[in-house]
Order: structure tokens, then sequence, then C-alpha cells
């Protein structure tokens, strides 16, 4: 089973290379009334703290705590949140050093954060797979890895070509239908604006 479960997260990892995110969920944390000048962070040591089985943030939202408004979607931003005059929302997030960083508000937020999720061990032979479509791919891998435990190492090479075979049609599965997707290039010199109101 430790195989197995070395093989079921390299697959995982393989797959959010990708770009396919496995398992997901959803989470609303209501964030504590600052001054709005002082940053804030999500961490897993912050109040309140990330999802213990975060792997990554895909996206944020939000509203102001106890409102009937709809849920906001935030900007993700790279390289660093500006610095800008705290309104009564957060605007922007970061994703940094396994935290989410935010600009104060002036107000008392609430976020909705949809993420990716750690896969669960699998401990019985009856555990659910979590990644549809898998049992070839993880089958060959965790082959590999008992070969290359044994020392068998024409097995194992074999093993892993047919594991790296199988994750490539497993990655191709779940691209394919994204590619016939009508999408427009952007034109030359765009840029993307954003007002703050």
């Amino acid at each position: 089973m430790p195989l197995l479960n070395s093989a079921y997260r390299g697959l995982q990892r393989q797959l959010a290379e990708a770009g396919v995110s496995v398992l997901g969920s959803q989470i609303d944390l209501d964030l504590p009334l600052t001054d709005g000048v002082t940053p804030m962070a999500l961490s897993d040591v912050s109040d309140p703290q990330l999802p213990t089985d975060l792997v990554a943030p895909h996206q944020l939202w939000e509203q102001q705590t106890g409102s009937c408004d709809l849920f906001v979607p935030m900007e993700k931003i790279r390289g660093g949140l500006p610095n800008l005059q705290p309104t009564t929302y957060l605007r922007m997030w970061e994703w940094r050093e396994d935290m989410i960083n935010l600009i104060g508000a002036t107000s008392q937020i609430t976020v909705r954060l949809r993420y990716e999720k750690v896969l669960p061990q699998l401990i019985l032979g009856t555990d659910p797979v979590m990644i549809r479509a898998s049992n070839d791919a993880l089958a060959y891998a965790t082959s590999a890895l008992a070969a290359r435990a044994r020392g068998a190492r024409a097995l194992a090479a074999d093993m892993e070509a047919a594991a790296y075979q199988a994750t490539n049609d497993l990655i191709e599965r779940y691209m394919r239908p994204e590619q016939f997707k009508g999408r427009r290039r952007k034109p030359y010199g765009y840029q993307r604006h954003v007002v703050y109101l």
C-alpha cells in the first residue's frame, strides 16, 4: 500500500502540472475586522487558517460578512500585491510561500475559497480511487516501484515506460475536450485594465 500511495500522489502531481485539477473543494472563511491598512494573510497558523487538506488555491470570491450580496471574484496577482488605499473590499489576492496574502479591507469580509485537495490515503483494498480511469497508470507505476525495490531494473524500466504512456493517455483524456472549445486570441497590444471603485 505505501508504493500504491506514492504512485497515487505522483499521478496527482503529474495531472496538476498538466492543468488537471483532480479533487476540488470549497469553503467560506469569515475574516476578522482589521484597520484596513495592515495586509492580511491566510496560512496554516492564522485565524482563520487554511484548510488542512489544501494543495493549492484556484479561485477566491468575496462578500461583506452578513450581507445578501453576491460573491464577487477577486483578482489573482503575481509578483507582489500593489500598495493601494484600503476600501471596503479586499479586491486582490496572491499565493506565495504557502500563504494567501490579501490587501486589508475596512469592513468584515467573508472569503469563498475554491481549492485543490490532497487525495486521501488508500488504506484498504476497498478504498475508492479518486482519480477516474487511473487504474492502469497506478498499476504500472506501483509495479515499477516494487520492481525497483527488488532490484529488477529491466522490469522497473519497462513498467515505468508503461506508466508514463498510461499517464499521458489519462492527461490526453482530460485535456482533449478542452481543445475544441472556441477561443479568440487577444489582439496585439491588448492590455487588461482594472477599474477600482
